[in-house]
């Protein structure tokens, strides 16, 4: 999920350097080509080639209430990695739904099972007061290896097929934070993450939740993101849900561009926040993602309830 405050820096550092601009010449060197050779291999891998049909619809989904004869409407869903509430025990001839797991890479709260584990790491670098979670280091290798072979394990275990990987933002705004050489390096780090897990997951369908300054260098990696806060978004107590910055909005639809000039095949899902008895926002959210080719989704900010507004 998104903070408000972490776009603000990703966006003043990101939009103004662009795709070509310092951390491209940061993250390429030594360690940039064997991310590089790696992402290669991904793309031979296979990745958004799934025989599953491509998804017209899409949920992400955090709460319990509602079970697959509820959830299994969408083609795709997101669900908790942890507590996920029961999945289906088998799917339509279609293939659907497909289901990912969340998983968290740039943050993780004090209720994770894994949460002592990472305070041994010494990785914790940030808190994160909108969502109560601490931010990690993710160059940290310690924490690299819980991610990895312990983290993704334990989700994709509960019958998944695939990860929504969530807080790539957080590690990009360390970059645009007050001391942004402290954690120089820190998107070369999340690459190379992201490339390890296409090579030791190759089946996995693999969604990413925005992380769009680097969306390009990983396209070849996943087969979807998530662009989310693209129409509306929740900005806080005061202003409520409303509609995102028209700069914002562009600089993001030109990250999608070029990771699609890289990966024709990668699936964009729109994640936009507004409330219930906001049916004009809720349907321009909506029209504004179908009318680019995307698969929208619009909901509250906690993702804890259902809207069925794009089955309609």
């Amino acid at each position: 999920m998104t903070d408000t405050g972490m776009i603000q820096r990703v966006f003043a550092g990101w939009a103004v350097g662009g795709p070509n601009g310092p951390t491209r010449r940061l993250w390429m060197g030594t360690k940039g080509v064997l991310v590089m050779a790696m992402v290669c291999l991904s793309a031979l891998s296979g990745c958004t080639l799934h025989k599953t049909p491509l998804p017209s619809t899409w949920l992400c989904y955090y709460g319990s209430q509602w079970g697959p004869d509820v959830y299994g409407q969408f083609d795709l869903v997101v669900l908790d990695g942890i507590h996920p509430p029961p999945l289906p025990d088998k799917k339509t001839k279609a293939g659907t739904p497909i289901l990912l797991g969340y998983v968290s890479l740039g943050e993780i709260g004090d209720y994770s099972p894994w949460w002592q584990e990472a305070k041994q790491c010494a990785c914790i670098v940030g808190y994160n007061d909108q969502w109560q979670s601490h931010v990690v280091d993710v160059r940290n290798p310690c924490w690299q290896d819980l991610f990895l072979h312990k983290m993704v394990p334990a989700v994709l275990s509960k019958g998944f097929d695939g990860l929504f990987v969530d807080t790539i933002d957080s590690s990009l705004a360390l970059l645009q934070g007050d001391d942004p050489e402290r954690f120089q390096g820190t998107d070369r780090a999340v690459l190379q993450i992201m490339a390890r897990l296409r090579q030791e997951h190759p089946r996995a369908f693999i969604a990413v939740n925005r992380g769009l300054p680097l969306l390009a260098r990983m396209a070849s990696m996943i087969d979807g993101v998530v662009a989310e806060d693209l129409y509306s978004y929740y900005a806080g107590p005061e202003k409520g849900y409303t509609r995102v910055p028209r700069e914002w909005q562009n600089q993001m639809l030109r990250w999608i561009a070029e990771a699609r000039r890289v990966n024709p095949g990668l699936l964009v899902l729109t994640l936009d926040y507004a409330d219930e008895d906001q049916p004009e926002l809720i349907q321009e959210a909506i029209r504004f993602s179908k009318k680019r080719g995307f698969i929208p989704y619009v909901g509250p900010i906690l993702l804890d309830k259902i809207y069925f507004h794009t089955l309609r």
